[in-house]
């Protein structure tokens, strides 16, 4: 299933999707750590760990390694939390050394909203200004497997726990 809506290497990257389950509950799974481990990544269950602090000025952080030299993941901080309804936050790729140097993108700004449309919701993300071509058709790749796992989650199977 196409999720991204927008041609390769555009800015912003537009991903849209209808999950089987109502807005408070696709919510959920994108602010619970044990929820977003669960569809974020290029496969499921691939993260290393999630960190959210959901408020205005909170942090995030979704590692995808870390071992004894390095961690490497995303993160950023909310800028606008409406439970139900729609997140807006920043997004860095974010590599931190055993040394405490830490290297990190250009923050991005991402804008999540959940509608509800019929029994289900109605979710659309834009991931805007994104430094350059080569990430954002890295990043588009990325959240197509995302909806792609996500979809799966929600429309093919019985309950969602």
């Amino acid at each position: 299933m196409e999720f991204v809506k927008t041609e390769p290497g555009d800015d912003p990257i537009i991903v849209e999707c209808y999950l089987a389950a109502p807005p408070a509950r696709v919510f959920q799974a994108w602010t619970i750590p044990d929820e977003v481990m669960k569809w974020f990544g290029s496969t499921p269950n691939t993260l290393f760990s999630a960190t959210i602090d959901l408020r205005p000025g909170g942090a995030w952080q979704f590692l995808k390694s870390s071992d004894a030299e390095k961690s490497a993941g995303f993160a950023g901080e909310y800028l606008i939390v409406e439970s139900g309804a729609r997140l807006v936050f920043t997004w860095s790729f974010v590599t931190t050394h055993a040394d405490g140097r830490r290297e990190a993108t250009p923050p991005s700004q991402v804008e999540v909203t959940f509608t509800v449309k019929g029994g289900g919701t109605d979710i659309r993300l834009v991931h805007s200004a994104i430094h350059d071509e080569t990430t954002r058709n890295n990043f588009a790749g990325g959240w197509s497997s995302a909806f792609n796992t996500m979809s799966a989650l929600f429309n093919d199977s019985e309950e969602v726990s």
